[in-house]
């Protein structure tokens, strides 16, 4: 009998430390987008040392796409703290707020409950709460960090607000000019238009001299209270030839975009790697998943000033505007060209002359590199578990040792016993 418990008891010590060792095995942070129910959440104003930065509706960037579009997704300090004011719209009540920075631990913060617009609530999901929390940045130098915004929810569940991430930098930003803002179509007054169903859609437009194209939207683009994944489309830029949409369609392209994920009736954001100068240029989307479009304009269609450089093609057609836009330029000034330092001119020789072999490149010429998706396309930060599974590892071994001695004590006391 005595043996028996003493069996029982090493399998319960052994049961207990693995238990224990997999309960710290670390949780599992979901992004947003992963989160499995639709999203709507938003970052609504950003302060460093308390002075605002972006507040949502003032100033040039009235919006948080465009202010982290503008900043390249970073806020330049030197500050000590910043403060994040937004909110989280999900179907688990929201238990704490928290941020996270870099690859570090999540951060909670209590009592950072904070206010939220109301229309928020219009997104069919059962809880919407604001956050509003102060970060100590002091520590951080001058890499780029990233931070983001998380919550913990009422089952435990922590999730990462990765398309609200922004990263910050102790570094100063350099100055440059404020972008430009060229409304396209007039003011929002038709109904909704979808896109699927469609074999493309295309927007011909001229950038001005001197300038770049920064990204080309469609305004607050429906997608009728799709899923939170699976909603997008490709867009590809051409330069515009002969007047004609075919033969534009028949040069390469300059560039490929691709929307993953769009959320319901946020701005489209298309951008592209290389720079878009002044020219004439026609944008095309293609490859619709789920549904996705855009709101008409009023009736008046074509701003005054874009007539005859704007138009708008469905299906390779003329035809009037059926969705609002707009196109973001910045000043372009062209690269300074490459100084090639002087050199002797070659002595004659019967030999041919040999030069150096360049060294292959990974990406091959004719590969464009996609693009990142809008405010928001960091990836989650994945926790490395490695060191939770050696220590996992470590510590079956250590109660198998444990379950071992005390059957050999058994065995010992019993063989006394007989003699």
């Amino acid at each position: 009998m005595r043996k028996i418990i003493a069996i029982i008891t090493a399998i319960l010590m052994l049961t207990t430390l693995c238990g224990t060792i997999v309960s710290n095995a670390g949780v599992k942070y979901d992004s947003l987008d992963d989160y499995g129910e639709p999203t709507n959440s938003a970052i609504m104003r950003i302060k460093g040392d308390g002075e605002d930065l972006f507040v949502e509706g003032q100033g040039t960037h009235d919006n948080i796409q465009d202010f982290l579009l503008f900043n390249d997704n970073t806020l330049h300090g030197p500050f000590s703290t910043i403060s994040i004011k937004g909110y989280f719209c999900v179907n688990l009540d929201i238990l704490q707020f928290g941020y996270a920075i870099g690859e570090n631990e999540p951060v909670f913060i209590e009592d950072c409950f904070s206010d939220f617009p109301e229309w928020a609530l219009s997104g069919g999901l059962q809880f919407v709460k604001g956050y509003d929390m102060t970060i100590d940045v002091s520590g951080l130098g001058e890499e780029k960090t990233l931070i983001k915004p998380v919550a913990k929810l009422e089952d435990d569940t922590v999730i990462e607000a990765t398309f609200l991430s922004i990263y910050y930098t102790a570094k100063p930003a350099e100055e440059k000019a404020e972008p430009v803002i060229i409304e396209l179509t007039d003011g929002q007054g038709g109904p909704a238009f979808n896109f699927a169903g469609n074999q493309s859609v295309g927007f011909r437009f001229r950038i001005p001299e001197g300038m770049k194209l920064e990204q080309f939207t469609i305004l607050g683009s429906p997608t009728w209270n799709g899923p939170a994944t699976g909603v997008g489309l490709t867009a590809n830029i051409y330069r515009w030839t002969n007047e004609d949409f075919d033969e534009s369609m028949e040069t390469d392209s300059l560039g490929e975009y691709f929307e993953v994920d769009h959320k319901d009736n946020a701005n489209l954001d298309i951008s592209f790697e290389d720079p878009i100068t002044a020219g004439d240029y026609l944008i095309v989307l293609t490859d619709f998943t789920g549904n996705i479009g855009g709101w008409g304009p009023s009736s008046a269609g074509i701003k005054e000033d874009q007539k005859g450089i704007f138009q708008f093609f469905l299906n390779g057609m003329d035809s009037i505007p059926l969705v609002k836009c707009r196109m973001t330029v910045s000043e372009y000034k062209e690269p300074d060209p490459t100084e090639i330092p002087a050199t002797d001119p070659p002595k004659a020789t019967d030999e041919p002359v040999k030069t150096d072999e360049q060294p292959a490149t990974d990406i091959p010429d004719d590969q464009v590199p996609a693009t990142d998706a809008p405010i928001a396309t960091d990836e989650p930060v994945k926790k490395d578990d490695s060191k939770n599974n050696t220590g996992l590892i470590i510590g079956i071994v250590a109660g198998a040792v444990v379950l071992a001695g005390v059957i050999a004590g058994i065995a010992v006391a019993a063989k006394k016993r007989k003699k």
